[in-house]
Formats: C-alpha cells, sequence, structure tokens
C-alpha cells in the first residue's frame, strides 16, 4: 500500500483516463454548451480543442508531470479574457469541468479497481485542492489580461479621442473608425463640453458619463490639466435640456458648444465651448452654451477682430469701475434681448423704465453713437456679442 493513497489513486488514474479522453471531452463539451450560456456561442471545435487542453493538463499535474504554461489553467485564462468571457461564466465553466473529471475518475477506478474506497476518499482531498490551485491560477491570469486589454482600449480610445478633438483624425474613413472605437455615431446631434476642475489634473464631472448613459446618451471623455472635454451625442435635439439639467447639477464652471452634426465638426466645438467656459464669471459655478446666432459663430471664427472691434466700440466704457461697467453693459444686453423696448428691459432688470432711458444716455455719450441709428446699432450689437464670446475681454 502506497504511504500517499491519493498520490497513488492519481498516479494509476490518470493513464487510464487519457486512454477514454475523446469520450470525456465530449461530454464535458455537451455540459458547457447546456449549462454555461456564455459558451454556447463558442465554435464547437474550438471548445473541444480547449477542452482537451485543460484535461489533459490536470492529467498531466495528476501523474506528477510537468504542466506547460502555453495550455495549463493560466493560458485558459488569458484566452476567456481576450473572448471577453465574463469571469463567473468562466469560473462556472471551471466547475462544471472538474466535477465532470470527478465522475470520470470515479467511473473509472469502479470499472478498474484499481483503487480502494479509502484510496479515492483521500484522492478526492487531493482532486479538490489542486481544482482550488487551477481556479485561482486561471483568475489571477484572467483578471491581469483583463486589466491589460482594459488599459489597452482607454489609451486607444483616449489617443482616438484626441485625434478627434485635434482635427488630427480627419476624412470619412477615419471619422467613421474613430466613432466605432469611441462607441458614438458618426452623425446624429452632438454637443461638445468643456468643464474646468477644482484642481488640475482632477476629474471635473465624476459620474456624468454613466449619468447620461444611463439616460440613453452616449459620450465620451478626454481628461486635461486645465480642462476636462467631452462629446455627448444627443439622441435628438430635443435631448439637450436633459443634458443642461444634468451638467447644472455639477459645481463647477461648464462651457458648452452650439448643437453639430457631424464628429468632423468636433474640433471647431471644442473651440467654442472653451470660449463659453472663459467668459463664464470664476466666481460661481455655471452653465453657459455658446451663442448659436450666426454672429457668434462669425465673431468665434476671428477671435481677434472680434477684440479689436469691441475695444474701438466700448472704449471707454470698458475702462469704467467693474461695478458701473457691469451696470452699464448689463442693462445693453437686456435692451437688445428685449428687441430696444425700455418697459421690457427695465421688467427683465427690474428697476424703473426711466432708469433704463438714463443709462441708455450715458452709455450713447460714452460710446458717441445713437441706438436710433442702425448703422450704429449693428456696430454695438457686434460689440456686445463680442464680449460674450471673447473672454474677459471688457477687463483687459
Amino acid at each position: 500500500m502506497s504511504e500517499n493513497p491519493s498520490q497513488f489513486a492519481a498516479q494509476q488514474l490518470a493513464p487510464v483516463l487519457r486512454q477514454h479522453m475523446p469520450e470525456l471531452v465530449q461530454r464535458l463539451v455537451s455540459r458547457l454548451q447546456a449549462e454555461v450560456p456564455e459558451y454556447a456561442d463558442l465554435p464547437a471545435p474550438q471548445l473541444t480543442e480547449q477542452a482537451e487542453a485543460q484535461l489533459q493538463a490536470v492529467l498531466r499535474a495528476l501523474a506528477g508531470e510537468p504542466v506547460d504554461g502555453s495550455d495549463g489553467p493560466a493560458a485558459y485564462g488569458r484566452t476567456r479574457a481576450d473572448q471577453g468571457v465574463p469571469l463567473d461564466a468562466v469560473l462556472h465553466a471551471y466547475r462544471v469541468a472538474w466535477a465532470e473529471l470527478w465522475a470520470g475518475i470515479l467511473q473509472e477506478a469502479r470499472s478498474s479497481n484499481i483503487a480502494t474506497s479509502d484510496e479515492m476518499l483521500s484522492a478526492s482531498t487531493e482532486i479538490f485542492w489542486m481544482a482550488d490551485d487551477f481556479a485561482g491560477r486561471m483568475v489571477m491570469a484572467y483578471r491581469s489580461r483583463a486589466i491589460e486589454l482594459l488599459l489597452r482600449r482607454e489609451n486607444e480610445r483616449s489617443a482616438t479621442l484626441e485625434g478627434v478633438f485635434s482635427g488630427y483624425l480627419n476624412g470619412a474613413e477615419k471619422l467613421w473608425e474613430a466613432a466605432a472605437v469611441l462607441e458614438l455615431p458618426y452623425e446624429g446631434h452632438f454637443v461638445v463640453v468643456a468643464a474646468e476642475p477644482s484642481a488640475p489634473g482632477r476629474e471635473a464631472l465624476p459620474g456624468v458619463k454613466e449619468a447620461l448613459w444611463q439616460a440613453g446618451l452616449g459620450s465620451a471623455w478626454r481628461l486635461g490639466p486645465d480642462v476636462e472635454a467631452g462629446i455627448i451625442s444627443l439622441r435628438t435635439p430635443e435631448s439637450l435640456p436633459l443634458v443642461l439639467s444634468e451638467l447644472r447639477g455639477q459645481r463647477v464652471r461648464i462651457g458648452l458648444s452650439t448643437r453639430f452634426t457631424s464628429l468632423a465638426d468636433t474640433p471647431h466645438a471644442l473651440h467654442l465651448a472653451r470660449l463659453t467656459l472663459a467668459a463664464l464669471p470664476s466666481s460661481a459655478p455655471a452653465v453657459g452654451q455658446f451663442d448659436e446666432s450666426p454672429l457668434g459663430a462669425l465673431i468665434a471664427a476671428s477671435p481677434r477682430t472680434a477684440r479689436d472691434v469691441a475695444r474701438s466700440v466700448f472704449g471707454e466704457v470698458l475702462d469704467l469701475p467693474d461695478e458701473d461697467r457691469e451696470t452699464l453693459l448689463s442693462t445693453l444686453s437686456a435692451w437688445f434681448e428685449s428687441s430696444g423696448s425700455t418697459a421690457s428691459t427695465a421688467e427683465r432688470l427690474f428697476c424703473h423704465a426711466n432708469t433704463v432711458r438714463y443709462r441708455i444716455h450715458r452709455l450713447e455719450k460714452y460710446l458717441g453713437r445713437s441706438l436710433e441709428d442702425p448703422r450704429d446699432v449693428a456696430d454695438i450689437r457686434v460689440a456686445i456679442v463680442a464680449l460674450r464670446v471673447i473672454p474677459r475681454l471688457d477687463k483687459e
């Protein structure tokens, strides 16, 4: 009698099991296809080959032979991670495989009388610990490979997103490929978001991607040292209020671009989102969207010219003390938004109509222009829009 009954049984049974390997493999494959849904879609020849390789590795270990790393549990874990099979499904399959192997061992032991009941009882302990060891090595390899693949995908997504934002990826073919990597449509309805983090390199909008996803909106995000930027895919233009509602719940400054319909326009949209972010007051969290008017787009296309025009038109007004300057400019903005109605402007500003008239008169004196002259009105309108689009122009 062997001093190690479990080893005796294993060494004696391994050669016998090898003789019946085709039947054992077929039973295992049938069980895996029937009991593990994720394995039902794997090609049968591939599944058969992998099942045989794993069973052979186990039998070599039982017989005390070295197990080649190319077909052992670590290789199996890496393969399933590459295939994207969930880990819980792989563990389920592993349990099924060891159960089928033990059933085969018991069947051969009974039919061959190689081992006694006591020897088989001791062997069961050995099989249990071996199964645990194999599963542990498989899980470690799976997780290591899954992390490697995740980092690779994230690096690919990050590089692709940078290419889209910068305009390096251009042309229909490259942008179609980029859209697939980013899991975004090539054409649709989009906005670009630029958010200012509370500290360099810190995520400005934690959880926003998941929140948008739950609302049925896809997005891709890039975190930089000074801004977190994202492309949001809207289902329809009517989805924009949903995005604004989610962003207003964040406690940071956020700029949005106008809506656009092709990923090819992303670099310009990022420019508009950054302009909007820079023009927001720095004193408190706020969400702003770029002016969608044609005039706003023209100004954003040539910031330096717009800066010169605004400085030329407003001149002395920009040099006034902060409170006085803000009062006059906010009154002028409200006057334009009210289509030149003094009464509506007063209602917007919660002041008397005479107060509005007084402020407008002061502005006209400073500007040397009249809000009754269409040519002057056109110049002043360009300048007031430039103040909203070009960051902090009124403070330079």
